[in-house]
């Protein structure tokens, strides 16, 4: 029934906002739940642009009516030093009871509200505390993150950088074609090498040339061989001396009747179309 009743008082005391954009509202979870003192860090969320702009809090005391005692709820300022927010409820000679406040801010940005907590000077505990904060998150505070805010720029995407390859730069290169070789030419135009090198021409030649000679020989070889493998496949003296079976097959069939009548059955027929042939003559020529 208490928690109704502070949900109720808070939807009261609720301050009037226009929902329109750039804002969105919301409310944390209970601060309190699982100690009397709390980090702000795991109560608000990771959001950029928020401002609380309400507080309620709700706990029971449970203490002796000749009982001296005071209940502090606040936040510090996030340097540790001071309060930004500090309420304290003095239940000093009445008996313990439940007590729901609810505060109004003026959207205070989240980044100035350090650890919160309640605090019990004098005799007596506190159970069931709830501190819940209202919040409101400013949608445009970063213009790029909606295009629909003032101030939104339309990212231009990047254009990859590519580094083209020139050749002439490269020193390697330049170096090579700097490279100047110079040759001596005889009276023909032909050019003069070292003995060194016109040896090794002479090594190359010999070399070719038995190379050539060692083929030719292969080839020559090569080819008796397989001329003496096709007379070998080609030998027909085993087939000269084999002998087919069989005998001489004498015609048995005998004409009985070497005189055949006429068909005369045929022969009206043909009869019958000849008189037909000409009748559709006669019929062309309207006869």
């Amino acid at each position: 029934m208490v928690q109704r009743l502070a949900l109720v008082l808070c939807l009261q005391l609720w301050p009037s906002y226009s929902y329109s954009e750039p804002y969105s509202y919301g409310t944390t979870g209970n601060a309190a739940s699982g100690s009397l003192s709390w980090g702000m860090s795991s109560v608000f969320p990771s959001i950029t642009g928020l401002d609380v702009n309400g507080l309620l809090y709700r706990y029971t005391t449970i203490k002796n009516r000749k009982d001296n005692m005071k209940v502090h709820v606040g936040n510090k300022n996030p340097n540790g030093v001071g309060y930004l927010f500090r309420e304290t409820d003095d239940w000093s000679g009445v008996d313990g009871n439940t007590i729901v406040k609810y505060f109004p801010l003026a959207n205070i940005p989240s980044s100035k509200w350090g650890d919160g907590s309640i605090e019990v000077e004098g005799t007596g505990s506190v159970t069931n505390a709830t501190v819940i904060y209202n919040y409101r998150i400013n949608e445009c505070y970063n213009p790029q993150a909606n295009e629909l805010c003032a101030g939104y720029v339309k990212p231009v995407p990047v254009v990859p950088v590519v580094e083209i390859y020139n050749a002439t730069e490269d020193e390697d290169v330049a170096a090579a074609i700097d490279t100047e070789i110079e040759f001596e030419y005889d009276s023909d135009g032909n050019i003069i090498l070292e003995d060194e090198e016109e040896e090794k021409d002479t090594r190359l030649e010999m070399g070719l040339i038995a190379s050539a000679n060692a083929l030719t020989l292969f080839k020559n070889a090569g080819q008796a061989d397989i001329i003496m493998s096709i007379n070998l496949e080609t030998d027909l003296a085993a087939y000269y001396n084999s002998s087919i079976g069989g005998g001489v097959y004498n015609d048995n069939n005998i004409l009985t009747d070497s005189n055949l009548p006429d068909n005369s059955r045929a022969l009206r027929n043909n009869f019958a179309q000849q008189l037909l042939h000409d009748k559709m003559i006669n019929m062309q020529y309207n006869k």
